[in-house]
């Protein structure tokens, strides 16, 4: 008799803390950006994981060391995909190559957000969007060439990106606000970009050199404007012709002078939309199809404004709070 009381009081103990181990196995997400250690990603890291301890969900977190190593992204995508995670926050590196591993995905009907890049398939129960806007971000850069150049003069568009499609869109948007902005500052040159800085400081400096001089460089990615910041700094004698670059990369260029100006994305707001996103969909609730975030232009006089600030934030929080899984 005393054993079947101390089984039955045994067996009770386990039963009531059941319940509370259920409630300490938060669901697990991962989040793909194209690389990590950023200026540009660790802000849509911390973004993500705000939203994320609200929610009791744990995040696994990891990317190639290196944007433009597209085949390890894809792998890591496959590797967490054939895991136990129940969602994935997803920024591919290439639209082309991403496309039917996305789709896989939807199939098996695992919620997915892609940031970053449209990449062509609707938007459903399992997929959402949410993106830089592009549109916006071309504008405040022909808004500031109009306003160096004073509306006229010519400039060298480096950095164009036929990788993704957010880098070919980013391009068009910039042709068609500058045509608006300043119809007289014509493009005399367009050079293709990838992910290699110094190739992009040789394209710069090609550019700085050549007979026919340009009045500005406008530099679509953030390896295009440290090119272009790199050759303008190591030119002799030294550049003055005024830098204007996209996503955040280095804030010391803004300081000196060298970099004029950054159309940066408010890549913190992308993450903290993406993981609200994809917690709704992991709950089989509606989401937006598309959101798109506006950026900011980073300059010598707004670096240090809240608005900028708040992006440097991860700098100083908590990632070692349970729920995270900071790779």
């Amino acid at each position: 008799m005393k054993i079947s009381k101390s089984i039955l009081m045994s067996l009770a103990a386990v039963l009531m803390a059941l319940p509370l181990a259920c409630r300490k196995q938060s669901p697990a997400v991962a989040i793909i950006p194209r690389t990590t250690a950023t200026l540009l990603w660790e802000p849509m890291h911390l973004g993500a994981v705000e939203t994320a301890r609200a929610k009791e969900i744990q995040i696994y977190w990891n990317a190639p060391a290196d944007e433009g190593d597209s085949e390890r992204q894809l792998g890591i995508l496959k590797s967490c995909a054939a895991g136990k995670y129940r969602g994935i926050i997803f920024a591919p590196d290439e639209t082309l190559d991403s496309r039917s591993a996305v789709l896989d995905l939807v199939r098996r009907r695992i919620p997915v957000v892609l940031v970053d890049d449209e990449l062509g398939p609707p938007a459903g129960p399992f997929l959402s969007y949410v993106s830089n806007d592009e549109t916006k971000g071309a504008e405040l850069a022909a808004a500031r060439v109009a306003s160096i150049l004073r509306g006229h003069g010519s400039i060298a568009v480096i950095g164009i990106s036929p990788r993704s499609e957010s880098g070919v869109s980013r391009e068009e948007a910039f042709e068609k606000a500058l045509s608006q902005a300043a119809p007289d500052v014509q493009i005399s040159d367009r050079r293709f970009g990838d992910t290699v800085v110094a190739h992009q400081q040789q394209i710069a400096q090609q550019i700085l050199h050549a007979p026919d001089r340009v009045d500005a460089i406008v530099a679509l990615t953030a390896t295009a404007t440290r090119g272009a910041y790199y050759a303008r700094t190591a030119s002799v004698p030294h550049s003055s012709v005024p830098i204007v670059g996209f996503d955040q990369d280095a804030l010391l260029p803004l300081r000196s002078g060298d970099v004029d100006s950054v159309v940066v994305q408010d890549t913190r707001t992308i993450g903290q939309t993406a993981m609200a996103n994809l917690d709704a969909q992991m709950r089989g609730e509606k989401t937006a199809p598309l959101t798109l975030v506006a950026p900011l232009l980073m300059t010598r006089e707004t670096v240090d404004s809240p608005g900028i600030r708040h992006l440097w934030q991860f700098a100083d929080y908590s990632w070692e709070q349970q729920g995270t899984d900071k790779q």
